[in-house]
């Protein structure tokens, strides 16, 4: 294959790839803790193809891996107390059918069996489920997560913190998984109760994200669509030659 059909393909393919995780920020941009997340590209050390003139050097990229933009989204306050969200650093531990995972999602309700829950209905653990009275009071949660209600305590959320948050896994549902991270203590964080933490997404750049990613592909296109041009001209020279 032509290696101008070569380089074109090889970035079409990363481009496509960041229009998708452009498209998926804007689309989670009203989620509640969603991250930004972005497209790492890296040069291949063996090109799959190489050229006999000038240029001489044909570099090609392609997607190493997501990289996910883990600092604080705005908070807005809701003025419900079963909606917490964490300043600073840290996730909420939940009980999944897979384990324990994490989240920053505080948009929590009480199930049927009084148990404080996700949006998912997973068990948010606090040393375990956390079981609240729906007729029992009110409710308060602390800066350090401690969880009262009519005044007596019935828990203290699990915050938990991550040296490398980016190497979490992400499972759906505004969770994700420790895998080989070791979860830790969290340094600098409070508990804001009434608080919903909006997603960091910030759409001004996502749409100019867009657009570039849009008017680079269509250049790529131009390119090949060229390249494929003179070589069918070739092609017919050389057959009238003949």
């Amino acid at each position: 294959m032509d290696n101008s059909l070569v380089v074109g393909l090889s970035l079409q393919q990363v481009l496509r790839q960041r229009m998708d995780l452009t498209a998926n920020n804007l689309a989670n941009m009203t989620t509640a803790g969603f991250k930004t997340e972005r497209l790492v590209m890296r040069e291949l050390s063996e090109a799959p193809a190489e050229a006999n003139d000038l240029p001489g050097e044909i570099a090609f990229v392609d997607a190493w891996t997501l990289q996910r933009d883990f600092s604080n989204g705005p908070l807005e306050r809701t003025g419900n107390p079963l909606d917490v969200a964490i300043d600073g650093e840290g996730f909420f531990s939940v009980q999944t059918p897979q384990g324990v995972a994490y989240t920053r999602d505080g948009r929590f309700s009480i199930d049927a069996s009084g148990q404080l829950v996700t949006r998912s209905g997973h068990p948010v653990l606090g040393g375990g489920p956390i079981t609240l009275n729906p007729a029992g009071g009110d409710i308060g949660v602390s800066a350090d997560g401690t969880v009262t209600q009519a005044g007596a305590v019935v828990g203290k959320l699990d915050v938990t913190a991550f040296d490398t948050p980016q190497r979490l896994e992400q499972l759906g549902d505004n969770l994700w998984r420790a895998n080989a991270e070791t979860p830790r203590a969290p340094v600098m964080f409070r508990v804001a109760a009434g608080f919903v933490e909006n997603s960091n997404v910030n759409a001004v750049s996502e749409m100019t994200q867009m657009i570039e990613i849009s008017r680079a592909y269509q250049s790529v296109s131009q390119m090949v669509s060229q390249a494929d041009e003179l070589r069918a001209r070739a092609i017919d020279r050389l057959g009238k030659m003949s």
